[in-house]
């Protein structure tokens, strides 16, 4: 049987994009018409209660601040799926952007209730394998209280394997002591997450306007992100299967249904390696999702090179980046992405296409020349999609963004500015410094994966 995977919404951005993952999530199973993939989703992410046919996310909400909890749950009239009651934990005030008040404050009052919410899903599930928690990065609830739930869920559920999504903040900034929160959350994932998938809110917002060109400025809202963060997720966390022979060889053709388990421990294998990122081919708007055509051989085209040039963008991509083996010069680790391991997931029709394979197999755009490529596969199409990809990576550059983190926190750790709001928690500057020496570490590991070959 099919092992059940529980949704922890952290947060006004974890609930936030929960909701819109679930919508997504009941969308493609209920509107499928093939029922072994609709049936597969729905044990996946639902649970039916018992004498009728309603699906129940499984999902624990948390959010400090009751307003968000509860316009998710007002939202439960307009559509087919629902939350349990049961299963939600909320407090009277937020914690004011900051991680020791998540962490350490609410972490310990709120953490027999978040017990009680996590257990009330999980008894409805048969087997639990994966844990995945959807929070924030710059504030304090989603960060802070975000990292103490890894850690509860680590010991209620031992044998369930986490993943964290993480949405990174806008670069200009959202909070002034968001690069502590960063720090102080990657930190901490670090060293109880099992992988950590990055969302950066910079990049989503530049593919939002791309696909609404005649909006600028700072038209582009949170719900428009969220939406194109869930496309990305749902495309990777609904059932796919590997398959194994060649008829026209002669060879029997089983497939296997792939569980997000068996995803994880492919995608890290190695404690060190812990940071993914997700890209989807193609990204329309809605009005030209119907009318959309493309081939199986443009998307792994784009697809890749994309991922060899760390954007998730298909536009502007500089087509002399490639694996070494293509190219005459030496110079090739200077721009591209090197690889740890990938997981390719095909929707649609002929979404078993060979030579799609032979794109993310070239030996040298992995570390050490060690192809760990898993490929995955589903003839029902994604939101009317005929065809579409999607990857998600354990790549060199997806610690790009932490070289810049480490140097705007240290400068305000070595000037103590605001360090008295995480003092007034218990979080003192030793809890600083072990946090900058795992993040650090992590830096290093990533920038230097070419050259550790």
């Amino acid at each position: 049987m099919m092992a059940g995977t529980i949704v922890v919404q952290v947060g006004q951005c974890g609930n936030q994009l929960g909701d819109a993952l679930f919508d997504r999530l009941y969308c493609e199973a209920s509107g499928c018409k093939d029922m072994e993939f609709s049936s597969a989703c729905f044990r996946r992410f639902f649970s039916t209660e018992t004498g009728d046919k309603v699906h129940v996310a499984n999902a624990v909400l948390v959010d400090m601040e009751s307003k968000v909890i509860s316009k998710v749950m007002s939202g439960q009239q307009k559509r087919s799926w629902f939350y349990n009651p049961n299963a939600c934990v909320s407090s009277k005030q937020g914690s004011g952007n900051n991680w020791a008040n998540g962490y350490c404050n609410y972490g310990t009052k709120m953490e027999e209730e978040i017990v009680d919410a996590v257990r009330v899903i999980s008894d409805q599930i048969t087997s639990v394998s994966v844990v995945l928690i959807l929070m924030s990065s710059a504030g304090g609830t989603g960060s802070g209280l975000g990292c103490k739930i890894t850690e509860i869920v680590k010991e209620v559920i031992p044998g369930a394997l986490v993943i964290n999504q993480v949405v990174l903040p806008f670069t200009h900034g959202e909070v002034a002591v968001q690069s502590y929160n960063m720090l102080l959350t990657l930190s901490s994932l670090y060293q109880n997450s099992d992988s950590i998938i990055l969302s950066h809110n910079d990049q989503y917002q530049a593919l939002a306007r791309r696909l609404l060109p005649a909006r600028s400025g700072d038209s582009v809202s949170f719900s428009e992100i969220n939406s194109l963060i869930s496309a990305h997720m749902a495309g990777l966390l609904l059932p796919s299967n590997t398959i194994s022979g060649e008829e026209e060889k002669g060879e029997e053709v089983t497939s296997q249904l792939i569980e997000l388990g068996q995803v994880v421990e492919h995608l890290v294998p190695h404690p060190g390696y812990k940071l993914l990122t997700t890209r989807m081919m193609p990204v329309v708007s809605d009005y030209c999702r119907e009318f959309t055509n493309t081939s199986w051989e443009m998307l792994g085209k784009y697809s890749r090179q994309m991922l060899l040039q760390n954007s998730i963008l298909d536009e502007k991509l500089t087509w002399s980046v490639k694996p070494r083996s293509e190219l005459k010069t030496s110079n090739w680790r200077v721009s591209l992405n090197t690889c740890i391991s990938n997981l390719v997931v095909c929707r649609g029709t002929g979404s078993r296409i060979p030579h799609i394979q032979e794109k993310f197999t070239v030996a040298d755009i992995y570390l050490r020349e060690k192809v760990r490529c898993m490929f995955g596969y589903s003839s029902s199409p994604f939101e009317k999609l005929e065809k579409s990809m999607f990857v998600l990576s354990n790549a060199e550059k997806n610690g790009d963004f932490l070289e810049q983190l480490i140097q705007e926190s240290w400068a305000k750790f070595q000037a103590k500015a605001f360090l008295y709001q995480y003092e007034s928690f218990g979080l003192g500057a030793d809890w600083f410094n072990e946090s900058f020496d795992i993040v650090q570490k992590v830096d290093q590991d990533y920038r230097y994966i070419s050259y550790s070959e």
